[in-house]
């Protein structure tokens, strides 16, 4: 859809600034720490853009001194709308842009990471113009202008307002830039992808891709159970299944640690959970299996792999058999009709009003979506990033509770269908074991989101592909720091906790994460121990 170019550079620095932007690009970007050439103040402050407005300059000095600066974008064609933003920007700068995306239906503004800001990253976000008013409420997709901003169009005018700042606060006319974010913030990060490829030198997508048709398989998923309560399965009862899955299948790899590093090898069966009725049985088949296609509509979704379900009962099925209240109706289909009551009517009920047989519905559902922008993947995209040197990482949680991993998979092979061998210099994936959506699962690592920002520095920096990725189990806090009562995780912010003689943490451990379709296999001698990744080779092939 067209719209305005929001920023233009509004003329040469003043104050401090001396040295004009230089407009060759280097083709592989080089970190030079420095420190700021410009005053933290409104007066000195003077580069913004057009269509940019400064709400506040602050210095800070916890942890380390920085200057904040929050402002707004005004977007429009569809419009008009605002995209707020901020930027910390450290007094020692490590010569690196960082912009963190924050997930959910966003519409806040999430502080910057301790962690990043400490290790001296002009630190930038938005709120993706949604104007949100909770993590998963999509109500504002009614709003043509809000719906396009949170699609697409609001992370790329706040990186560029972000970058234009950065680069006049420490008189730099390049840096090496990441975009980064889990769930919707993943979702924005593979936007910026395929759509802004000049938006960063790397961009790493966990949680996503994903579909608006995920929504229509949730509602699916949703109206089964709600038409014979006895489908519904139990939270505990969905922890069973995770048991006795690991039980069969957690020794294919090798060891038995607990984890099972290739979901795509399990084969559910009626017989492996005898707990179950045939009832619950036919809602575990839906989950797996997903949204089927039907004749005259492509409109399909794939399921969950059950490699670690315990989060998948309650997160996809409620905490309380149907008919569900408010508080135990499950929270993808509570996303959904917030969804649904914004496209279709206020009065819109799918429980009751979607025939997901009828191929015209599902076409009718899918064009509702393609209104309002968003969802729109294809490869083929990426052709923009490959010419101009950027690189992708995906990765996602194995057991991901909330978005289907297999989407990450099904993008993946169709990156190396179109590109090839090629692929392999600006694309790499990765299937987190055990974790669940963006962070969390018994067993997993806690190290992720850092491990990938410094993988993709030493292939955007050093020109490294990574082929795996070595990550810990170090104890970790989740830092929900946002400027608004929602709070919603951010890839990459998190704060070491203290080993003590109580962490909860389990066996201390270094995994081997391989670039996909390889997976670690256990290759170490009788004896040896399975928690140290030097006992793991990249030898074993997801079987799709």
């Amino acid at each position: 859809m067209r719209y305005r170019t929001m920023l233009m550079m509004a003329g040469a620095l003043t104050g401090s600034l001396t040295t004009p932007f230089a407009a060759a690009h280097d083709p592989r970007p080089v970190a030079i720490p420095g420190v700021a050439a410009a005053a933290c103040s409104p007066e000195a402050i003077t580069w913004a853009g057009k269509d940019v407005a400064i709400e506040s300059i602050r210095w800070l000095a916890d942890p380390v001194p920085y200057c904040r600066i929050d402002g707004v974008v005004r977007t429009a064609n569809p419009g008009p709308n605002t995209v707020g933003f901020m930027i910390a920007l450290p007094q020692s700068w490590n010569g690196r842009y960082l912009m963190t995306i924050p997930g959910g239906s966003a519409g806040y503004i999430v502080n910057p990471s301790r962690e990043h800001l400490t290790a001296g990253y002009a630190v930038a976000t938005t709120d993706k113009g949604s104007h949100s008013r909770g993590a998963l409420d999509m109500s504002f997709r009614g709003d043509p202008a809000k719906s396009e901003d949170y699609a697409h169009r609001g992370t790329h005018v706040a990186a560029v307002a972000t970058q234009t700042l950065a680069r006049g606060y420490y008189n730099r006319s390049a840096m090496p830039r990441y975009i980064m974010g889990c769930s919707g913030g993943g979702v924005s990060t593979l936007m910026e992808a395929e759509r802004y490829a000049g938006d960063a030198d790397g961009f790493i997508a966990a949680g996503a891709p994903t579909s608006a048709h995920v929504q229509t398989f949730w509602a699916y998923v949703a109206q089964h159970v709600a038409r014979d309560p006895a489908r519904w399965i139990s939270p505990a009862d969905m922890t069973r299944v995770g048991q006795a899955i690991v039980a069969k299948y957690d020794a294919a790899d090798g060891a038995r640690d607990g984890l099972i590093w290739d979901p795509t090898q399990i084969r559910l069966s009626h017989s492996l959970f005898p707990f179950l009725s045939d009832a619950q049985y036919s809602t575990l088949e839906i989950l797996a299996g997903g949204l089927p296609p039907v004749a005259g509509s492509d409109v399909a979704a794939p399921g969950f792999w059950f490699a670690n379900p315990s989060l998948l009962g309650p997160i996809a099925l409620g905490t309380a058999p149907p008919p569900w209240t408010d508080k135990t109706r499950p929270p993808l289909f509570g996303s959904t009709v917030l969804s649904m009551k914004a496209l279709r009517a206020t009065g819109y009920d799918a429980l009751t009003q979607m025939d997901f047989g009828d191929p015209a519905q599902r076409n009718e559902d899918d064009a509702l979506w393609a209104r309002v922008g968003g969802y729109g993947y294809d490869p083929a995209n990426l052709a923009a990033m490959q010419r101009t040197g950027g690189k992708l990482i995906m990765w996602t949680g194995a057991s991901d509770e909330s978005i289907p991993p297999a989407y990450t998979a099904d993008y993946s092979d169709a990156v190396r269908a179109r590109y090839g061998a090629e692929s392999g210099n600006f694309f790499q994936s990765f299937f987190v074991p055990g974790m669940f959506h963006c962070r969390g699962g018994e067993g997993s690592p806690t190290y992720s989101s850092r491990a990938m920002l410094d993988a993709m520095q030493r292939w955007v920096e050093g020109g490294t592909p990574p082929a795996d990725i070595i990550m810990t189990n170090s104890p970790r806090t989740l830092e929900l720091n946002s400027t608004s009562n929602t709070s919603m995780y951010v890839s990459g912010m998190s704060l070491e906790k203290p080993v003590t003689a109580d962490s909860d943490a389990g066996v201390a451990r270094s995994y081997r994460i391989c670039a996909y379709p390889s997976v670690s296999k256990f290759t170490g001698a009788e004896g040896s121990d399975v928690s140290d990744a030097r006992n793991w080779k990249c030898t074993g092939m997801m079987k799709r």
